[in-house]
């Protein structure tokens, strides 16, 4: 393959919006214009906007995205956004065959074979190196996707209640997922429930809630309480012969169009990658059982996911790091899993945002930083995020800042929820440290009823109440 037909020429999927299911997918993500990802890199290329490509395939090679490190030795090869420089084509070539890309070195020796002083060839490539390495991109982002997970202790669902499936969507066959973390306190009880995603959007969100709020789990003190559990619960219809005869009848109608959906995939759609890596985690969907018909390995889901994540796709990026940092890829790795976090969260994806927030409040690791930490919270609380809100009260008024900016955040929380059990405790503790002790009883009162009306954990607000005169 010549250098310059490397990068790939897309197909457009106009009229797909008459399939339901899977394919009601194709016609969310390719009408949207919302893509920073090497698709929307390669669509500027072939337009000739080479100074947007050259920008979008330099931040996804900073990801350790071979392909746009591929791309941009293309580009410097053929004088396309920037001068043409032989050297620097040489130097990206050799940095994509670090990445495994066999064509980049083939490439690179012929440009070595055809110059007649190697050495600015070597100049260029050692001082790419000092930016980006294959190397740099194994030691601070890399996951070994193909270990096994590693054992970590963690809490143990004792009481389940399964989800009802949305009656209208059992009728008309429509399968989906959603994404969700949550809490468990020291008493086993799910709190604070955040819904990070979902598919079709708003269809299965309520059903989830409203069954893992009541769900159980049974620990000690090294695994209760727990924070960000994260589920990615499936919706499937999956009913035996009946199954197997919808399974049919969707094989015949979406034969001819799978292929479209892969085909974004492969050329580098970041969003593609990142649903059909859900629906590949599940072995019960229709569609997945299509799917795998192309992504047949046993981690398809997470090759997917990384590529979507290094494509760009800040939910992918969080996902990624969140496994890290469970341990999900063979050990847990903070330092991965944060950074992974982090890009996500400059991204301006709240839920990493306050994740990172929260990590930075873990005073066990040397990367505590509770004034970044309310940085990242600050940025998470100003998107809505209700776990952000309430975290950024209570760390306010950990730190001891202002009182007016303690109310004000707790005030946006308890707009949100105004009868938490942790934000009342929280209006308390104001009321006790500004000497006003039959206020902080009163409102420490109504936090431990409402604790106990949810069935959450009360100690410590009975401990607070102790120490009231």
């Amino acid at each position: 393959m010549s250098a310059h037909t490397v990068i790939k020429h897309t197909q457009h999927t106009a009229g797909l919006c008459r399939y339901k299911f899977l394919f009601g997918l194709l016609c969310l993500l390719f009408m949207s214009d919302i893509r920073a990802d090497l698709l929307s890199a390669t669509l500027d290329y072939h337009q000739g906007n080479f100074k947007e490509a050259q920008h979008e395939f330099q931040k996804l090679a900073y990801l350790g995205n071979a392909d746009a490190i591929y791309n941009i030795a293309v580009m410097n090869l053929h004088g396309q956004g920037v001068e043409k420089n032989k050297a620097q084509a040489y130097a990206w070539f050799s940095l994509a065959a670090d990445f495994g890309l066999l064509d980049a070195r083939d490439t690179a020796m012929l440009i070595a074979r055809q110059s007649n002083n190697k050495q600015p060839l070597d100049d260029a490539y050692n001082a790419l190196l000092k930016q980006l390495s294959f190397q740099w991109y194994d030691q601070q982002l890399r996951p070994e996707l193909n270990a096994s997970p590693a054992p970590h202790a963690s809490p143990q669902r004792s009481y389940t209640v399964e989800p009802k499936y949305p009656e209208h969507a059992y009728q008309n066959g429509i399968e989906g997922w959603v994404w969700l973390e949550f809490d468990i306190d020291k008493s086993g009880a799910v709190t604070d429930i955040s819904l990070i995603d979902s598919y079709p959007k708003k269809t299965f969100d309520q059903a989830i809630i409203n069954a893992v709020k009541r769900w159980q789990y049974q620990g000690d003190s090294k695994t209760l309480p727990y924070y960000n559990r994260s589920l990615l619960y499936h919706f499937t219809t999956f009913k035996g012969k009946q199954y197997e005869q919808s399974f049919k009848s969707q094989q015949r109608e979406y034969n001819e169009k799978i292929s479209d959906l892969i085909d974004a995939a492969e050329q580098g759609n970041a969003l593609v990658q990142y649903y059909i890596a859900n629906w590949l985690s599940s072995e019960e969907y229709n569609a997945s059982r299509l799917l795998k018909y192309h992504w047949q390995q046993a981690n398809a889901n997470s090759e997917l996911l990384l590529r979507s994540a290094v494509n760009g796709y800040a939910n992918s990026q969080y996902r990624i790091g969140a496994n890290m940092l469970r341990g999900e890829y063979g050990k847990v790795d903070r330092e991965k899993g944060l950074n992974w976090i982090l890009l996500a969260a400059q991204s301006g994806f709240a839920n990493a945002q306050y994740r990172l927030g929260q990590e930075l409040l873990n005073s066990q690791y040397v990367d505590y930083a509770p004034n970044k930490a309310l940085t990242w919270l600050k940025a998470a609380a100003a998107q809505g995020l209700f776990s952000a809100k309430r975290e950024l009260a209570l760390l306010l008024f950990e730190l001891k800042k202002p009182p007016q900016q303690i109310n004000e955040a707790l005030n946006a929380a308890l707009a949100v929820d105004s009868e938490h059990p942790q934000l009342l405790l929280l209006k308390a503790k104001i009321q006790a440290v500004s000497n006003k002790p039959l206020a902080a009883q009163k409102l420490a009162a109504s936090a431990l009823e409402e604790a106990r009306n949810r069935n959450w954990d009360q100690s410590n607000i009975k401990q607070f109440i102790a120490t009231l005169p």
